[in-house]
């Protein structure tokens, strides 16, 4: 085992599916053998203007040539890059299959750093570059978001990354990262899992069955929300695009009550127990009249 992956944690797996496109590879894979890879493509024509790569060991690349890309990726098992699935690949393999896993920060960035401001390398699904159309430079902060959120992911509690993992399986926006990180899958019912993540966070009887069957990476990104303690976060607009559902799951699971109650509809859903939580609240502020009486002469 490299030291890469003793560090993560991760171990050799084989026969992991590979989706890149059409084109399914099975083979064996080492998490520490990657390469970040971004390019540049022009307004007219659409053709690619500039590449730049950065290896496992170091190694960097910055040509235009495809062909020695290709070279230069020789021995590596995963590429990553921001936004690669729907941008990247579609340019990088018009010809020639894809024989690496293809991992994306993008998708996995509002799903691991739900909070306002998401991300310090994000900002809406861009990332932030010091320096204007330099694709090295673009893989530098790819490589750091992708390590930020391998390390989110190692920070989660275990089931959490098996209900997620869950969740997203078979997804090729999320396949990649799940296969560089080793992800394990529930074994347990997975709608039980989230209730008892979510206890008191949503509705108990909120139909998990049918999000899980119909709506899994718009369910994964709005329990994401959920677990986030600041009210100013909100789920970014590229999201909504591409998940428009997300917002309709949170509805379902915060703010729609049920019919025969639970722990949260009977509080967070009931108006006249909020009512009373909010002028019990009120009542044992002491009032300005109050406190005015209770300072002394001469203090301030």
């Amino acid at each position: 085992m490299s030291i890469w992956s003793k560090l993560i944690g991760i171990r050799n797996t084989k026969d992991t599916s590979n989706v890149c496109g059409n084109n399914t590879v099975s083979a064996p894979y080492d998490a520490s053998c990657y390469a970040i890879v971004d390019i540049e493509v022009g307004q007219k024509g659409h053709r690619i203007q500039d590449i730049g790569a950065l290896r496992h060991d170091g190694a960097i690349f910055h040509k235009a040539s495809k062909e020695e890309l290709f070279e230069f990726l020789d021995d590596t098992d995963f590429i990553c890059g921001h936004n690669i699935i729907h941008h990247d690949a579609k340019y990088l393999f018009t010809d020639r299959p894809c024989h690496q896993i293809l991992v994306d920060t993008l998708y996995m960035s509002p799903l691991l750093f739900p909070e306002r401001p998401y991300h310090r390398l994000v900002k809406d699904d861009k990332l932030v570059s010091e320096q204007m159309n330099n694709p090295v430079n673009d893989c530098e902060k790819a490589k750091d978001l992708l390590l930020d959120e391998m390390a989110r992911w190692k920070a989660l509690p275990s089931g959490k990354r098996r209900m997620f993992a869950s969740l997203l399986k078979g997804q090729k926006e999320f396949e990649g990262f799940l296969s560089m990180v080793g992800a394990e899958y529930a074994d347990e019912c997975l709608a039980e899992l989230i209730r008892e993540f979510y206890k008191e966070k949503i509705c108990h009887n909120a139909d998990l069955d049918m999000m899980i069957q119909r709506y899994p990476c718009e369910l994964a990104y709005a329990l994401a929300l959920i677990d986030t303690t600041d009210y100013r976060s909100i789920t970014p607009g590229w999201v909504l695009y591409h998940y428009p559902n997300v917002e309709f799951i949170v509805k379902l699971l915060r703010h729609t009550r049920c019919d025969t109650g639970c722990d949260y509809c009977n509080t967070q859903q009931d108006v006249l127990f909020n009512l009373n939580v909010f002028l019990d609240i009120n009542s044992s502020e002491p009032t300005r009249a109050n406190r005015s009486k209770n300072k002394q002469p001469g203090r301030q």
